[in-house]
């Protein structure tokens, strides 16, 4: 397996695209299919990153690429991968696009800690409602969900995938 160190996430595998083993890959804003010219994309699969043979890429939106990979053709490997955070090489990434915009849709996975409360539970999804982005985290069984709001992020530990948050008193009720 390839160290996540010397990857880059450039989307999330939201869902399946017809019949013929094709899943939809949803880029964050600052990449694009061109970020895709690549043989191997890494999905991260019980915490590691798992290659596949990139087979085939193609636009289906602005934010949406079709993708086929060889080692995924049977319905219960392709089922698997969905929800599965997609890298690439960082030598695949122009430099450029490091400086860019931070998009939300990477710390899906991550463990969130609150100041004053501790512990909530991962970062499952990100929900956008009326244009107002919120990270969807799952705690004891339920969905909390909390605005994406860069004045509530204290510190994000990529090494680690942890993000620590100061919240309003009364944003979230835990009762």
């Amino acid at each position: 397996m390839i160290d996540k160190h010397e990857c880059k996430q450039i989307g999330i595998i939201v869902k399946t695209h017809g019949i013929k083993g094709e899943l939809v890959v949803r880029l964050f804003d600052e990449f694009n299919i061109d970020h895709m010219d690549t043989e191997f994309l890494f999905i991260e699969l019980d915490g590691g990153l798992v290659p596949f043979f990139l087979e085939e890429a193609r636009e289906k939106n602005k934010t949406d690429v079709l993708v086929k990979l060889e080692l995924a053709k049977e319905e219960t490997e392709i089922e698997r991968l969905i929800d599965g955070r997609v890298f690439v090489k960082k030598g695949n990434v122009d430099e450029a696009s490091d400086d860019e915009a931070f998009s939300a849709y990477q710390l899906v996975g991550y463990s969130v800690q609150v100041i004053g409360i501790g512990p909530l539970g991962k970062i499952i999804a990100i929900k956008d409602i009326s244009k107002n982005p919120l990270f969807e985290i799952e705690f004891e069984g339920r969905e909390i969900l909390v605005p994406i709001v860069e004045d509530f992020i204290v510190n994000i530990d990529d090494e680690n995938e942890v993000i620590i948050f100061e919240l309003p008193e009364g944003l979230i009720d835990l009762d």
